[in-house]
């Protein structure tokens, strides 16, 4: 009896683990953007850059991501997940400790690259592991926690850097962000399997055989992504610049972004996860994306500070909750042998948005202000949610397989 209880909590202690490591892989990889977009004020000050070199280093970071992803999705399949885990944890935090280092603009360039690059191996490992371990049925919630992940960070980020900041500078705010792959590297022995199941050895689809349904939500990753990271990297500096609230103050939206997008991730997961045609709740969740950038507008104009926390709530609630949905998408659609290939396909689209976003709405803002920026933002999330419409009108949005 005693052995049976103590069986139980070892397999307890397993499960927790190995959901805990999937958060922190989530959430290490973008930490150096949402580290750099709650220190903006102070980034931008120190280096003496412009709105547009503020996108740029995001834009870099992203772009690392999209070359990166078509490799490291078929590695994902492939290779141990302990390795790529281990390489994940290790690069996203030489990456933070080289921007906490960087003495001139092309530094923070290089280090973002190595921040991106670390990030793609992220979606296409984690869901390779869900995929292979987690049966039908239970796998919605595992992964709408594991990309809370992702806005977990952001709410770190938001809530603790300027703090930090304040005390140590926003170079030992950043430096000291590293030590978030610390837990990762931790957990990997114990909570991460050793053994390859059978479906990573399965198989040589290419890219090309993969369902239609990985193309249409590529498009759609694309299309959310550069809308929701451009409201990620501007929201603070918007906050500071337009409705003149101070630099801590400021990076708060970003935590409310996060701390909401925590809690939508999950619970769309879960819902999601029930929907049999994931068209409808991708479709909506663009399109109340879309109406929080036009509470940023309007909060814009009116100069009133407290839409613009209406705007972030609602942001975090829809916008944030996309990428989780899709996710799962992938996992449904996708052969458990080509999760990693299939994710790896969706990574491209999602990180070339968050690369083409932040440039073009800091480009804009220079130019036009903020309310076109805005406005911009609403429009591709509303090409957003069409794309959803249309893949149930072409495609017929429904899984290739349901069952596995």
């Amino acid at each position: 009896m005693a052995a049976d209880r103590s069986a139980a909590a070892r397999a307890g202690a397993r499960a927790t683990g190995f959901g805990a490591v999937l958060v922190l892989a989530m959430g290490i990889g973008p930490l150096a953007v949402y580290a750099l977009s709650a220190l903006s004020p102070l980034v931008t000050s120190a280096l003496n850059l412009n709105r547009t070199q503020l996108g740029l280093l995001a834009t870099i970071a992203f772009i690392a991501a999209a070359i990166s992803s078509g490799v490291v999705g078929r590695a994902a399949d492939v290779l141990s997940a302990r390795l790529v885990m281990a390489v994940l944890f290790l690069a996203a935090g030489v990456a933070l400790l080289a921007i906490g280092l960087a003495r001139s603009y092309l530094w923070l360039l290089i280090a973002v690259a190595v921040s991106g690059s670390a990030q793609a191996l992220s979606n296409p490992i984690t869901n390779r592991l869900i995929s292979s371990h987690i049966p039908p049925g239970r796998r919605g919630a595992l992964m709408g926690v594991k990309q809370s992940g992702v806005q977990m960070s952001q709410f770190v980020a938001g809530l603790a850097l300027p703090s930090v900041a304040l005390l140590l500078g926003w170079r030992g705010a950043i430096a000291t962000a590293a030590a978030f792959a610390l837990p990762g590297l931790a957990l990997l022995h114990h909570s991460i399997p050793a053994h390859k199941s059978a479906t990573q050895f399965a198989g040589s689809r290419r890219a090309r055989d993969l369902p239609k349904a990985v193309w249409w939500l590529g498009g759609y990753a694309f299309l959310t992504g550069a809308a929701v990271q451009a409201t990620n990297v501007y929201l603070p500096l918007f906050g500071y610049e337009r409705l003149h609230l101070p630099v801590a103050t400021a990076g708060l939206a970003a935590a409310m972004v996060g701390g909401v997008g925590l809690a939508a991730r999950i619970v769309w997961g879960q819902l999601a996860d029930r929907c049999r045609l994931p068209h409808r709740p991708l479709a909506f969740l663009a399109g109340a994306s879309a109406v929080s950038a036009l509470v940023l507008l309007a909060a814009g104009i009116a100069g009133w500070a407290w839409l613009m926390w209406l705007a972030a709530a609602l942001f975090g609630a829809s916008g944030i909750a996309t990428n989780v949905v899709a996710m799962l998408a992938i996992v449904r659609v996708a052969d458990p042998s080509v999760v990693g290939t299939a994710s790896g396909v969706l990574a491209v689209g999602l990180y070339l948005g968050f690369a083409v976003g932040p440039v073009c709405f800091g480009s804009v803002v220079d130019a036009l202000g903020y309310s076109t920026g805005w406005a911009g933002v609403a429009a591709v999330s509303v090409a957003a949610a069409t794309v959803a419409l249309l893949w149930r009108t072409r495609d017929g949005g429904r899984p290739a397989h349901p069952a596995h």
